[in-house]
């Protein structure tokens, strides 16, 4: 009787009416919500259950729940549900009554027919699931509040006297004449010391210092100007380092102001290195050998001119021809044997590659951007 119990409780929950074959029909009633004028409370909507022992045909509506329950036919489900009822109508005959879990009890009435008392508490409607009732007093019955008189409030403000007043003015003034002098002091501090301060200067190169595309050779030339000077412009040097040094200025080498100039007059320029010490001597022979790499640069970059025609994929830009031969024979080493230098504009370029197919050239760029010594490579168009 549990089972059939459950079954018809859950089918009420959706449905207004659930007929047992049998034995009746469990049909709801919505009952609207009301007042009542002897208690002064307010009745929630309900839904209650009524019964009635005429709905005795199988409308399915039961079989279908106990087929989806045990997952079997409709003959089975009817003789289940037969069986149950026989059941009731057992307990019925011999206890009078018999009782439905959450829904009611059934007994017999004193006319030899089934009665129904459902039960007052019983779930039936999830829409009106915790509504209660609740009483409320008329308005006639409501008790006048007193009204409480409010003391006003006596606020009493102190002045200060003159006295007073004037004691904390030239407190102010004085406060703020401290922080003024404060302040000045400060400002003073911060301005003797950038004036005595001690100026350095240096001017001394550092090989470190740069990045390694041609600085060592231009460092070079540099410093190879600069000790080649006439012996009339080493006295004024010394005379400037003398003067340098009463200034307190500290300078690590000094740097030449004039330079021999050796480029066109070779004969002229076999004298001066007699009339030159020593020192101006190797300085003097540095500077023709400088001359004389820079023809063999020109001579190079005619013989090239006709080759120096395409799509170049370049890796390294450089300032001398002597950095660009060694960084053209570190790539050798590494298995690039087509790679070359390409000159313009005083610029050393490696070529690793030539193309004459623009796509090709980029796809090749591509493939070395891929190595991390390569991230810079790009594409050189000398085909005009």
């Amino acid at each position: 009787m549990k089972e059939l119990a459950r079954h018809i409780e859950v089918l009420l929950l959706e449905n207004d009416c659930v007929i047992v074959p049998g034995l009746g029909g469990f049909i709801a009633h919505n009952k609207a919500a009301e007042f009542k004028d002897s208690a002064n409370v307010f009745c929630p909507p309900v839904r209650t259950i009524g019964f009635n022992p005429q709905l005795i045909i199988n409308d399915g509506l039961l079989a279908q729940s106990y087929m989806q329950a045990y997952d079997t036919d409709f003959p089975d489900a009817s003789r289940k549900i037969e069986s149950v009822v026989s059941q009731i109508k057992d307990s019925l005959y011999k206890n009078g009554q018999a009782e439905l879990e959450n829904i009611g009890t059934l007994y017999y009435t004193m006319a030899g027919v089934y009665g129904f008392e459902p039960y007052q508490n019983a779930f039936f409607s999830p829409s009106l699931y915790g509504l209660g009732s609740f009483s409320i007093s008329p308005l006639s019955e409501l008790k006048p509040v007193k009204e409480t008189a409010v003391e006003p409030r006596i606020i009493i403000e102190t002045v200060p006297s003159r006295e007073e007043d004037s004691k904390e003015k030239a407190k102010q003034r004085h406060i703020i004449k401290r922080m003024a002098e404060h302040a000045v002091g400060i400002a003073a501090a911060v301005i003797l010391f950038f004036v005595l301060s001690v100026p350095v200067e240096n001017t001394y190169l550092d090989n470190s210092s740069y990045a390694s595309l041609g600085a060592e050779t231009m460092l070079d030339a540099i410093r190879s100007k600069s000790m080649a000077t006439t012996s009339l412009k080493t006295k004024d040097i010394k005379q400037n380092n003398a003067t340098n040094r009463r200034n307190n200025v500290n300078t690590l080498r000094p740097v030449a102001v004039k330079s021999v100039k050796v480029e066109k007059a070779e004969p002229k320029a076999s004298k001066e290195v007699k009339a030159l010490p020593a020192v101006a001597k190797k300085e003097v022979v540095k500077t023709e050998a400088v001359k004389a790499e820079t023809k063999g640069t020109k001579e190079v970059q005619k013989s090239n001119s006709a080759q120096n025609k395409g799509l170049f994929v370049i890796v390294s830009s450089l300032q001398t021809m002597q950095d660009a031969e060694k960084e053209l024979a570190k790539f050798k080493k590494q298995g690039y044997e087509e790679a070359t230098i390409l000159t313009s504009d005083n610029r050393y370029r490696i070529a690793l590659y030539r193309y004459t197919d623009k796509s090709k050239a980029y796809e090749k760029i591509n493939e070395l951007r891929k190595d991390e010594q390569f991230k810079t490579a790009w594409l050189l168009n000398k085909s005009k």
